[in-house]
């Protein structure tokens, strides 16, 4: 008993063209592979290079310690124009912002670590008078915390135009 295999390209002397570049083509082929997984293991590597705080900023968005100057008890608040507008509105006190900003409970999906005139972040937190839940807008300066703006995430205000 003999069993016949398919054959894919019938041997022939119309099939030699096919078959002879289909040879030439394997090696490129073959280095084209190879270069894939290079370029994978090398990724790779280069994740395992990080530093420690290359890996904790890669993985929040934070930079290590940027959360100290938020939970520091004697940092210094600049408030905005625009965020006691907002605050007032909102019946929030700068106290309770304070609170909020010390907590440092950071909304990644809503702040620009990277952003052009300096990182913001979005601190989120509930007040201790009134338990509004609110996001503090923060962008640390050398020497103050600048509140940016301040929002009320469960009540639509309405407020006059702050600007």
């Amino acid at each position: 008993m003999c069993s016949r295999l398919p054959r894919l390209l019938p041997v022939g002397p119309g099939n030699y063209g096919k078959i002879h570049s289909m040879k030439k083509i394997l090696p490129f082929l073959f280095l084209l592979l190879l270069l894939a997984v290079a370029v994978l293991v090398n990724r790779q590597n280069h994740v395992g290079a990080l530093t420690d705080t290359e890996k904790k900023k890669e993985v929040t968005g934070i930079p290590d310690g940027a959360l100290d100057r938020f939970r520091n008890p004697d940092a210094a608040f600049y408030f905005t124009k625009h965020a006691r507008c907002r605050m007032q509105c909102r019946r929030i006190t700068q106290e309770e912002v304070k609170e909020i900003v010390r907590s440092a409970q950071v909304n990644l999906r809503k702040s620009d670590p990277d952003a052009a005139g300096g990182p913001k972040y979005a601190l989120e937190g509930y007040t201790s008078v009134e338990k509004q839940h609110v996001r503090v807008i923060v962008a640390p300066k050398k020497r103050h915390l600048t509140i940016v703006t301040v929002i009320d995430l469960d009540e639509d205000w309405v407020c006059p135009d702050c600007k």
